[in-house]
């Protein structure tokens, strides 16, 4: 019977178990108990966040990884494609969720939910006159969405329905097919372009070296002082420093991260005591539904990898 082994922080062995009645599935923790469980498996469902280059010591030439997220920057790409070794990620897993939390973030903004939360639990009525003023709304306003893959795709779409004005950054326009007009799907050149109409920012970009710290004291200066960003790509896209500084500015009025440029966030950073800031710990992802849908991806890649057909989401 093939062996799977899961290095994961969610409970996984379940749903992939229920799905692939055929698999012997192996949960791990630590790079140790991984490695030495790799040795006799030849399939491997990791998070980014586990992946451990120790690893590659037992996988071989035509064993698979598969990746939980859609980002990969973390995985070793080229020693998998130099091993033969087959690695896909989770692209479509997560669009529905991150478009979801990143619509939290930007309406707990509009709509003050922070400050009723904590009235809530002075057990305090209003002042509704007082905060009348500060309460807005998007419709009308324009969101740019930087980063138009899957993911980003879902978030223009859920944009365009909030009755948004919808522009979308992606680095190859022409492989856009989704729902924007292509008048309004920009190559990075014209980034900067649409700023200073931007109203909400929302970063779903891959982190690599074209857009590490791409979020940065050039563009804070050139969005609106009223804008809001929301990042729930990766945390190194956006230069925290320059947004801290942009944020005591009042460069820009606020922003809602589900990410960093460390993790766990340090106690020390600034971010945790404004109030312009709305902090998540990275569940941009995360759900109640997410093994059962991660469930259906690898299952339908276990039957493309036992029949040696192309994977789903493959990337070597």
């Amino acid at each position: 019977m093939p062996t799977l082994v899961i290095d994961h922080d969610l409970p996984l062995a379940d749903a992939l178990e229920d799905r692939c009645a055929d698999l012997d599935v192996v949960s791990t923790t630590g790079p140790g108990e991984t490695t030495a469980a790799l040795a006799d498996a030849g399939m491997l469902v990791c998070n980014p966040t586990r992946w451990d280059d120790r690893f590659l010591e037992s996988l071989s030439s035509g064993d698979w990884v598969q990746a939980t997220s859609a980002g990969y920057a973390a995985f070793p790409v080229d020693a998998f494609r130099e091993r033969g070794i087959g690695f896909s990620n989770a692209t479509g897993v997560h669009d529905p969720v991150v478009a979801e939390h990143a619509f939290a973030l930007a309406f707990a903004f509009s709509r003050l939910i922070p400050t009723f939360v904590s009235k809530q639990a002075e057990r305090t009525w209003g002042p509704r006159d007082a905060v009348t003023a500060d309460l807005t709304d998007w419709t009308g306003d324009t969101l740019t969405v930087y980063g138009l893959g899957s993911i980003g795709g879902t978030i223009a779409e859920r944009g365009s329905a909030f009755g948004m004005d919808v522009y979308g950054v992606k680095r190859d326009p022409e492989d856009y097919d989704g729902s924007l007009p292509a008048e309004r799907v920009l190559g990075p050149g014209g980034f900067h372009d649409v700023l200073p109409e931007t109203d909400l920012l929302v970063a779903i970009v891959p982190l690599n070296e074209g857009t590490r710290g791409s979020i940065d004291a050039d563009v804070f200066r050139a969005l609106p002082d009223s804008a809001v960003l929301v990042n729930v790509s990766r945390g190194p896209v956006v230069d925290e420093a320059a947004l801290v500084e942009a944020l005591r500015a009042g460069e820009i009025a606020g922003a809602g991260l589900d990410v960093f440029e460390t993790e766990p966030l340090p106690g020390d950073s600034p971010l945790w005591e404004r109030e312009d800031v709305i902090v998540t710990p990275h569940v941009g992802g995360r759900s109640d539904t997410f093994p059962t849908r991660f469930a259906d991806l690898f299952a339908e890649n276990y039957g493309r990898w036992r029949a040696g057909d192309p994977l789903r989401n493959g990337i070597v």
